[in-house]
C-alpha cells in the first residue's frame, strides 16, 4: 500500500515536544485508516509512535485532536500533489486552445491523488461522519475541505481564463463537482479492483465540457 506520508524515522535525535506532536499525527495514520476514529484508542495513538500514554497528553486532550491534526497534514500533502500535477501537466500541454487541455490537467490532478485514494478516502469517510454529529468536527472539516476545493478552483480558473472561455457555473461549485466524481472513482477502483484509467479521463473530459466552453459573444 502507498502511504501519504514518508516513512518515521526510526530513532529521532530530539524528543522536543514539536517532534512528539508530529510523530504521533504521522504514525496516527494507520491507526485511523485501520480502526476509524471510535476504534482507535490513546493507547494505538501513542503505541504506533513508539511514547507513553503522557507523552501523548503533553500534546494532545483527545484523540480527535490527533485526527483532526492528521486530516490537515494529509490535505496538506494533496494540496502538494495537486500543485505539482498541475504545473506538469501545463508544462506538457501542446496548444493553449485545446478544448482537452483543461481536462488533461484534471486527470493529471486525479492520476497523482489516486494510489492514496484507500487512505485518503477512509479518512475522509470518518471526517465526514463525524462532521455530520459535531459541530465542532463539522468546523474542522469544512476548513480542510474548502482548501483543496480552492486549489483545484484556483487551476481551473487559470485555465479558462487562459483560453479566454467560460465556465457556466462557478469555479468553486466545478472544483467540488469534480472532487466528487474524484471520490467516486476512487472508490469503484477499490471497491471492484477495475482498472479505471480510460473510464477517469472520459469521465472528467465529459464533466469539463458539460460546463466549461466558448465565451458568447455579447449581442
Amino acid at each position: 500500500m502507498t502511504d501519504l506520508f514518508d516513512p518515521l524515522p526510526e530513532a529521532p535525535a530530539t524528543r522536543r515536544r514539536e517532534n512528539t506532536r508530529m510523530r504521533l499525527v504521522r504514525a496516527s495514520l494507520d491507526v485511523f485508516v485501520d480502526k476509524g476514529i471510535d476504534g482507535a484508542t490513546i493507547d494505538d495513538l501513542g503505541a504506533a509512535a513508539g511514547f507513553t500514554r503522557g507523552a501523548f497528553y503533553s500534546s494532545f486532550s483527545k484523540k480527535e485532536e490527533v485526527f483532526y491534526a492528521l486530516f490537515e497534514s494529509v490535505t496538506d500533502e494533496v494540496i502538494a500533489m495537486v500543485k505539482t500535477s498541475v504545473a506538469g501537466a501545463l508544462e506538457h500541454a501542446t496548444s493553449a486552445v485545446d478544448p482537452t487541455e483543461d481536462a488533461t490537467v484534471m486527470v493529471a490532478v486525479f492520476d497523482a491523488i489516486r494510489p492514496y485514494g484507500r487512505q485518503w478516502y477512509l479518512l475522509y469517510s470518518e471526517a465526514v461522519a463525524h462532521a455530520l454529529r459535531s459541530e465542532e468536527a463539522l468546523v474542522q472539516l469544512n476548513a480542510q475541505r474548502h482548501r483543496l476545493r480552492d486549489e483545484i478552483a484556483h487551476a481551473l480558473d487559470h485555465g479558462i481564463r487562459l483560453k479566454q472561455e467560460t465556465c457556466a457555473i462557478g469555479v468553486d461549485h466545478l472544483a467540488q463537482l469534480l472532487i466528487g466524481v474524484f471520490v467516486d472513482l476512487m472508490v469503484q477502483e477499490n471497491l471492484d479492483g477495475d482498472d479505471i484509467t480510460a473510464l477517469a479521463g472520459e469521465t472528467i473530459l465529459r464533466v469539463m465540457r458539460a460546463f466549461v466552453g466558448p465565451c458568447r459573444p455579447q449581442a
